[in-house]
């Protein structure tokens, strides 16, 4: 697909390395549910502008592959990673908004590719399909185009090498969330252990309250 004219935004994991430890949106204690949107849509503080556009799917049924995993890639890592996909995939899909997607890891050009690459924390993005090059990455790292409609027209998820075991289900969940127009992670003690979009917390594997509430308001 030519990208010429499209907008691109990077979304990192909540373990982004040093240089990028700026990339949640700050607040304090239970935001309302049209704060709460517009942060993680647009990046809005409480009363505050917008940081970016929303964006979102013109078409909510969407389609995800999971590339094969590089040589040097853990295997058993790689087993996980996916039955990981899976989990996320159930879980979105069960949230009772407009969005479906569907697993075809023969499909050559999905909505969203997932790569499982010889990258560590802190290494800079190199061969990733649909990422430019030269980009630091956490444990998880998420990449999305889209056109001058603000209509989201891929996008592309990497897992590092490096991941716990423990934190691959939430890193996984959230990438996946992410990619679907939620770009901007919450810095915010009372949504640790409540948000998939929390920066600062992994404890999150499922998506409920106010997460299932922004994703039924942008795909009712």
């Amino acid at each position: 697909m030519a990208r010429a004219g499209l907008w691109a935004l990077v979304a990192l994991s909540v373990l982004a390395t040093c240089a990028q430890a700026g990339d949640g949106v700050f607040t304090e204690g239970k935001l309302s549910d049209k704060d709460f949107f517009r942060l993680a849509t647009c990046g809005a503080t409480p009363g505050g502008d917008c940081l970016g556009p929303t964006v979102r799917w013109a078409n909510p049924q969407l389609t995800v592959a999971l590339a094969p995993a590089h040589r040097r890639y853990p295997p058993a890592l790689a087993r996980k990673a996916s039955a990981a996909l899976d989990r996320a995939i159930a879980e979105i899909n069960a949230a009772g908004s407009a969005i479906q997607i569907r697993r075809d890891d023969s499909l050559k050009e999905p909505d969203i590719i997932v790569s499982l690459p010889a990258l560590s924390e802190g290494d800079a993005t190199r061969g990733i399909p649909r990422m430019p090059n030269g980009h630091a990455i956490g444990v998880g790292f998420m990449w999305v185009w889209w056109n001058e409609r603000t209509e989201i027209t891929e996008a592309s998820i990497l897992i590092s090498d490096d991941i716990t075991e423990a934190d691959l289900p939430s890193v996984m969940l959230e990438e996946l969330f992410q990619c679907l127009g939620f770009l901007y992670d919450i810095e915010n003690r009372y949504y640790e252990g409540r948000s998939i979009l929390s920066q600062d917390s992994n404890d999150t594997t499922t998506l409920a309250g106010q997460d299932r509430m922004i994703l039924r308001r942008l795909y009712p």
